[in-house]
């Protein structure tokens, strides 16, 4: 008897224990899991930041990222380059008037691509979060203006001048084009040793230049002779841009004069004038401009009449790269002139 009544006492034991094994279980499952931190700290961690050599395939990284994880950046490309390099297109905003800005020009100029993407980045950051920069209602701002970011016209010059002749093939071509120099660091041109920024159709047949296809200043064998300076042209026809801004290094000044007059001129001397208390940078005056130049800035102004500029950042006259360090100064430097541009254009 006493054995009949320990062994019901052990089953019922065990019935309770699982019983309670199954509540606690069935609890823990329906309980609030505890908070993880690491998804929003990887949303506010920086995607561009100072990048030692920064090369197209950095940038194309970087591009995917900001498309992932912003959904106001609409990411497509406006064609390839001469070695098959896609030339993207970053667009923000929902506003019907157009402000195009390009950078990447130049081979040694990988720094204005990092600046450009950073610039991108600030701005949709805070439009996603709904939040002002500086007295810039960005909400109001971007539901005016949308910004065409190409932030790398020239990847493959950019390639050239930080891996040198490592991935190119016809390497005779390119020792005589740079003076039979082995450094490629102050490479500009795109791989056919065409200044890209030298491409555009204004006063294109006067421009200086050199003769064949060099390291810097070749205009190339006809206007838009290049598959880069061709697909930034078609999409400037194609869209009735208010404003275009070049980045470009360096002296620390902004270019706006191509011959304006009247009320041309005193318009876009104005908005320069604006443009020059955001970011600290000297005007260039009208007589220290090229009035024959072929670059974009000066087509845009010529054949559409609309203000375009060209910032130079970075301090004096260099013939290299500039340090990568920098980025964020002049980030701080041209963080509104952007969104000053768009207020005013």
């Amino acid at each position: 008897m006493n054995y009949k009544k320990l062994l019901a006492y052990i089953i019922l034991l065990s019935l309770l224990t699982v019983s309670l094994f199954a509540c606690q279980n069935n609890s823990s499952n329906n309980s609030p899991k505890p908070e993880n931190d690491e998804p929003n700290q990887q949303e506010n961690t920086p995607i561009v930041t100072v990048t030692p050599n920064y090369s197209y395939a950095t940038m194309k990284e970087q591009v995917n990222k900001l498309d992932e994880r912003y959904d106001n950046i609409d990411v497509t490309s406006i064609g390839k380059s001469v070695n098959n390099r896609k030339l993207f297109l970053l667009k923000l905003g929902n506003g019907d008037k157009k402000i195009i800005v390009t950078s990447g020009f130049h081979g040694r100029e990988n720094i204005t691509s990092l600046l450009t993407l950073k610039l991108l980045e600030e701005y949709a950051k805070h439009f996603d979060a709904s939040q002002d920069i500086g007295n810039y209602d960005l909400h109001k701002l971007f539901n005016k203006v949308t910004f065409y970011f190409i932030p790398m016209l020239n990847p493959d010059g950019i390639n050239i001048a930080i891996h040198g002749l490592s991935n190119q093939t016809n390497k005779d071509f390119y020792i005589k084009a740079n003076e039979g120099n082995s450094e490629f660091k102050r490479w500009k041109a795109n791989s056919r040793g065409v200044d890209l920024n030298k491409q555009f159709k204004a006063d294109w047949e006067v421009v200086e230049s050199k003769e064949e296809p060099h390291f810097e200043s070749y205009k190339g064998p006809s206007p838009e002779s290049e598959p880069e300076s061709q697909a930034l042209a078609q999409l400037t026809r194609k869209n009735k841009f208010a404003a275009a801004v070049s980045f470009h290094h360096s002296g620390s000044v902004i270019y706006w004069y191509y011959n304006q007059t009247g009320n041309q001129y005193d318009r876009d001397y104005q908005l320069a004038k604006k443009l020059s208390t955001k970011n600290g940078y000297e005007l260039v005056d009208p007589e220290e401009s090229d009035t024959r130049a072929a670059g974009y800035k000066d087509w845009f102004i010529k054949e559409f009449k609309k203000p375009g500029f060209t910032i130079e950042i970075g301090d004096g006259k260099v013939e290299g790269p500039l340090p990568p360090t920098k980025l964020i100064e002049y980030f701080e430097e041209n963080r509104e002139v952007l969104l000053e541009l768009a207020r005013n254009t």
